[in-house]
Order: C-alpha cells, then structure tokens, then sequence
C-alpha cells in the first residue's frame, strides 16, 4: 500500500514515523520548509510516549532534541473560584478485587471489571480531591516532590498503567522523529501541493509546484488549519460551547522550572499556561475575544508575569475556530492535527488527538491488511466519538466553576444542571476500561477527578459495600501510599535526570 501525508510539522512526523514503525506500506511525506509550526501544543499526554516507544527512538535522545521535562499531570489554579487548587493526574481506577487479596497474588490476575477504587473512595472520601489522587498513584506525590520516574539505577519505577508524560517543544519533538526515524522507510519530498486529482470522493493523486505528479492509496492531510485535503470533503462544526478564541505566547527564557506538571491559572477572561522546557518557561494566554482585546490580554500575561519577577515578551498570537471537520476520514483521505480539529489548549489533548488518530488507523488497518471506504467510516466514528468525549471533559473546566467576578465568567460558569450532568456521565462510565500502557481515555478515574476537583459532591446513588470490604480498601490504600513513598525513595530528582538527559 502506498501512504502520502501531506503537511509537516508535529502532526506530519508523528504520523509518519508511527506509521513506518507498525506496517509495511510505501510511506512518502511532502511538506514545504515554509510551514509555520503553532507551538502551542507543548503540554502532552501519555500516548505520545507510546507513540514515541514504538517508534524506537531513544527516550533520552528525543527528550533532549525537544528540550522536553517530565510531566505527571496539570495543576489547575482559581479554576472553581479564586484560591482553588486542583492536581488533574495521570493516574487510573483501580479493580476492587486487590483490595480483598493477598497482595502477593497481585499482577498473576487479570481482574474483570466491576467495582472500582473510584466507588470505594466515593463511599468513605466523598470530596478530597488530593487523597482521591495519593490513594491512585505516586504522581501528585511525585510533583510536589520533584521527583522523576527513574531510579538512580536508571529504571522507570512507577505504574506503566497509563504512565507518564512530558512537555516538549511540540515542534522539536517533529523534527526528532524526523531524524531518528529510518530514511529507508520513506521518501521525503520538499515542494508544493498545487492541484488534488479527484475521482468521485477518492484522491487518485496529487500534483507539486514542480509538475511531479503522487500517487497513493491513501493520503492523510497534515496541512493544519488550511486544511488542503480534507476541507473538500465535509464542512467545519464549530464548537459553539467553546468561546475562548484568541491566544497569545512566548517564552520566558533562561529560567529552569523543575515542576514535573504543567500550570493553568485562572484569569478574570480566560487563562494562562505555565509548561516548563529546559532552559526556559512556555507560556502563553487563551481568552474570548468576545470579553477582552487583543491589547487588554496581553497586558493581562505581561502583568502576571511582571509580578513573578519576569519580563513577558509575545512570540506569537492566533485566531483559532474550536471545532471538527465533519468527515475526519473519508474515503481514502484522513484528517490529522489542525486539519482534523481543535479542542482548545486546556488538558494538551491536540499532541494526543493526533497520536490516537494515527493508532486507530493502524489498528483498523492491520485487521485486514486494506483500507477502504467502510474502514474509513469506522474511522470517522471512532474518531468522532474520542473527540466528543474529549471535548466534553475539556468543556466541564468552564461549567463546574462558582466564579462570577466577571462577565466571562458568569457566561461559562456556574451551569445549574452541570453537576447532575457529570455524575449521570459518570454513571454510564461505569462500564469504561482500565487504562492500557501509554494510553488517553479520561475514563472514570478522570472524571471523577474532575469532579472532586472542583469540590463537587457525587450526586448518585453509589453501590453498597459492607464494613469489611471498605475496611479492607482503607488497608490496602494505606500500604499503596507508604509503598510508592518506599520504591521511589532512591530515585533520581527531575534536576537530576534532566542533567543526565542533556549532558
């Protein structure tokens, strides 16, 4: 089978290499050296270290080409109301049955899926957001401590179950991929896209400024927001939920931040990330321009981070339209990145939409060893139903808030039925899985995270569990806190990695 992506870029390249590593088909890429990278994309999720883990490149050689740090979750700030803190980990449920076994019979069973450690907690905890996360996992602990996930033998240590990620420069992180993945995979062409062939739905080929003429099977449209390929086949859905449009950033150089965790801090129109890479701060501003001027906002990010004793220079502003192409695939032609959609920054779910949508390919893929237009159907569901899912998750952030200092605040927050909305949703997550290595869901771990985040209070009734079994969790809870204190007692700080890292 012969793939051309078209486009570049972090999407590009994370297609491309993904796709070298998992079958056998004749791969070309074409993307000019004019392309102009967004950026804004540099907090991810743990499904790029999959992605980055099949591929084969070094984990050490990729994270210092991309001046990439550890991440275990986002630290979100004055999201709910002013003073608020809430850690969004990337932790996950675990089955009950481990509560009520010998911990040496732990790992030799694969536990079926009924109760889970979110029922248990939501019984005896009800609102601690903070305890909900050390009584999943080591990450909050591990955040606050600084600590990274290797030993000082240089063995990762913590859970695989979904494990951690990183924040990179999401740009640099394409073009490691680019280099490290084996040029006798695929053909590389700089040039131009002047004119797609049609025949019906389906691209026969496509022509380049040079009057070459590509032919493929398949084409994945990695164009960003023009949307060369894609944009003729469906129309744009905007996502109308969404009003924050505008964002402004840029770095704050020669500052080293060691905080494994990305930052959101609430502000009176929208909000500000704080993502640290070696050597400097990524940080930018989201807001609506429908409550704040371009010229208001960014004397908002120069104020904050004036009083934090830094000077905030803009490297870049853009427009951007929150929204899914109707047909993500259609045919023999797939969206990818920007081309495909735009949830906006909250979460990092752009980097791992776009890893997911690569994976799901391959694995329709493989099932038959074809593609055709009923896979790309299938693929256009799946697809749509994870960015559904994803797009509600990101949305929550704004209903749940109780501020309403401002205008903006007051049209985003404070959703009368949001609460009730959430626990129903969580309900019907009941029958979600546990988390696979390297993998994305937000299933009901995350929701209930989210709920407990913004000390919310679940609503439903919830399943009866006798004294013993809650005496049994509280137990074995305990032994999991004192256990991940004990196993990562040697590791290595995230200093002292990250030196390891770029020597």
């Amino acid at each position: 089978m012969k793939i051309a992506i078209i486009g570049g870029g972090s999407a590009g390249w994370i297609t491309l290499s993904y796709l070298a590593a998992t079958i056998d088909c004749e791969l070309t890429i074409i993307h000019s050296n004019e392309i102009d990278p967004i950026g804004v994309g540099e907090s991810t999720t743990p499904t790029i270290k999959h992605v980055a883990d099949t591929v084969g490149v070094d984990e050490k050689q990729w994270m210092k080409d991309s001046q990439a740090t550890f991440k275990y979750g986002v630290e979100f700030l004055n999201f709910n109301n002013i003073g608020s803190r809430w850690v969004h980990t990337f932790d996950d449920m675990l089955p009950h049955q481990t509560f009520h076994r010998p911990i040496t019979e732990n790992g030799k069973d694969l536990y079926k899926k009924e109760l889970t450690s979110v029922d248990y907690f939501l019984k005896v905890f009800g609102k601690d957001v903070a305890h909900y996360n050390n009584t999943h996992g080591p990450q909050e602990y591990l955040i606050e401590n600084e600590i990274s996930p290797y030993s000082k033998s240089g063995k990762s240590n913590i859970s695989d179950y979904p494990g951690y990620s990183y924040q990179i420069n999401a740009f640099k992180f394409g073009e490691s991929l680019r280099v490290h993945t084996d040029k006798s995979k695929y053909t590389e062409i700089i040039n131009t896209v002047t004119k797609l062939n049609w025949q019906g739905d389906t691209i026969q080929s496509v022509e380049l400024n040079n009057g070459n003429k590509i032919e493929a099977d398949v084409f994945f449209d990695c164009t960003g927001f023009k949307r060369l390929l894609i944009g003729q086949l469906g129309t744009w859905k905007h996502y109308d939920e969404l009003i924050n449009d505008r964002a402004i950033w840029g770095p704050i150089k020669n500052v080293n931040s060691y905080k494994p965790c990305t930052e959101a801090h609430a502000m009176p129109h929208g909000w500000i990330w704080i993502t640290p890479t070696v050597g400097q701060l990524g940080t930018g501003y989201v807001y609506s321009s429908k409550h704040q001027s371009y010229d208001s906002a960014l004397q908002t990010i120069k104020d904050f981070w004036t009083k934090r004793g830094h000077k905030f220079e803009p490297l870049k502003s853009v427009q951007f339209d929150n929204g899914i192409n109707s047909n993500v695939s259609k045919s023999n032609v797939i969206s990818n990145g920007l081309a495909q959609s735009f949830i906006e920054p909250l979460e990092a779910t752009s980097i791992m939409v776009t890893c997911v949508t690569v994976r799901s390919f391959v694995n329709l893929y493989k099932k038959q060893l074809l593609w055709n237009s009923k896979k790309a159907k299938v693929h256009n569901r799946i697809m749509h139903k994870f960015i559904d899912h994803t797009r509600r998750f990101v949305h929550m952030h704004y209903r749940l808030s109780e501020r309403t200092d401002t205008p903006y605040w007051r049209e985003v927050g404070n959703d009368p039925i949001a609460v009730q909305e959430l626990c129903d949703y969580i309900k019907v997550l009941e029958t979600s899985t546990f988390l696979n290595k390297g993998e994305t869901l937000l299933n009901q771990f995350n929701w209930v995270s989210l709920l407990l985040g913004y000390n919310k209070k679940y609503l439903n009734k919830l399943p009866d569990i006798s004294d013993e079994d809650i005496e049994n969790y509280l137990h074995y809870t305990k032994m999991i806190i004192e256990n991940y204190k004990h196993t990562t007692r040697n590791n290595l700080t995230i200093k002292e990695r990250l030196a390891y890292i770029n020597t």
